[in-house]
């Protein structure tokens, strides 16, 4: 073979082995915009579910390993349970051999004991099945915004309307179409009679935010502050449990404080980020405040924020829109405000 023929040789080699790379390029390629396509149906919002639901999956985990772990307190409990009725009987046949008198003081006793104490423990329980029933109900309203058929939004609404005056439900059922499908209904609900609902709520969590950042902002001791936020705090939750109908017992706090817990610390550390941003005013702004001003915006956001929670937890419906925009005005009304303090 002589020289031209071998280069011609290796020339179709070079050539076959090229076109085999761009075949290979040209699969890959296919490859990896079928994952890009794949990867793009998951939009930002499935993400966020998944994350909420895992987050969600371990933290009740760990509040059902913490509660069903039997130590000391569980059999103190059970001791105190076994030796104060024992101790009651002892105290009031003792009674009955000296005197007849101090026997009927101490039956007496007893029984306003027990009466108070079983009217605790039905208060309680009423309390508490009121707060499953409301997870419960806003579970079903989740699967209701969701579906396209007739009828069973009416029922899940009639416990509502007993509650409401009879013009407001009036009202609403006049604007009501036969044709409108469970996800309208609720939408329509949500609109008009939730939306009046949710702006008294919205007035409540601003007020006491106010509040507990003025006293902040005027109180000399830490202490003070911790328990200013403390205490507003607290009779914040309480008045918008019942500005939406939830009435609480002790379990049930318990229960709502946990659940305000979970969304805070666990669930809110993406949610805080873009509270700070909501909330940024700007340095030339905040520059103007002084320190203890500064300490009352925060604890005032702070509470605005709980509140908030307090009331996506409390609310029959639970997507809560446009809070980015109601902490944001608070925040600037609020830092006007203690502009004019100083």
């Amino acid at each position: 073979m002589t020289k031209s023929k071998q280069w011609q040789a290796g020339r179709r080699i070079d050539t076959q082995a090229s076109s085999d790379e761009v075949l290979q390029t040209q699969k890959f390629n296919r490859q990896s915009a079928r994952l890009e396509d794949e990867q793009a149906s998951f939009s930002t919002e499935d993400i966020n579910v998944l994350s909420r639901q895992a987050n969600d999956e371990q933290i009740e985990s760990s509040f059902e390993a913490s509660s069903s772990h039997f130590g000391w307190r569980h059999i103190l409990l059970f001791s105190l349970m076994v030796l104060i009725p024992i101790e009651m009987a002892m105290a009031i046949y003792t009674a009955f051999q000296q005197s007849i008198i101090l026997a009927g003081i101490y039956t007496l006793c007893v029984v306003s004991a027990l009466g108070w104490g079983g009217q605790f423990l039905i208060k309680e329980v009423l309390a508490l099945r009121t707060l499953k029933n409301l997870e419960i109900r806003r579970e079903q309203a989740s699967r209701l915004l969701s579906s396209n058929q007739i009828g069973e939004a009416q029922s899940w609404l009639e416990p509502i309307f007993k509650k409401l005056p009879k013009g407001t439900v009036d009202e609403f059922q006049a604007s009501l179409k036969s044709h409108y499908t469970d996800k309208e209904v609720l939408q329509l609900y949500e609109q008009s009679v939730l939306k009046t609902q949710d702006d008294a709520a919205r007035a409540i969590i601003s007020e006491y935010a106010t509040t507990s950042a003025l006293m902040v902002a005027l109180s000399p001791m830490a202490i003070t502050d911790m328990l200013a936020v403390l205490w507003r705090g607290v009779s914040l939750i309480e008045k918008l449990s019942k500005h939406y109908g939830v009435e609480l017992g002790y379990r049930s706090r318990i229960k709502l404080y946990k659940l305000l817990a979970k969304q805070i610390v666990f669930v809110g550390a993406t949610e805080l980020l873009s509270d700070l941003a909501a909330t940024s005013l700007g340095a030339e702004l905040l520059g103007k405040l002084s320190a203890r001003s500064a300490q009352g915006l925060s604890a005032g956001v702070f509470t605005a924020r709980l509140g908030y929670k307090a009331m996506e937890i409390c609310r029959p419906i639970p997507r809560l829109e446009n809070k980015a925009n109601f902490l944001t005005t608070f925040a600037k009304k609020l830092t006007n405000q203690l502009l004019k303090q100083n």
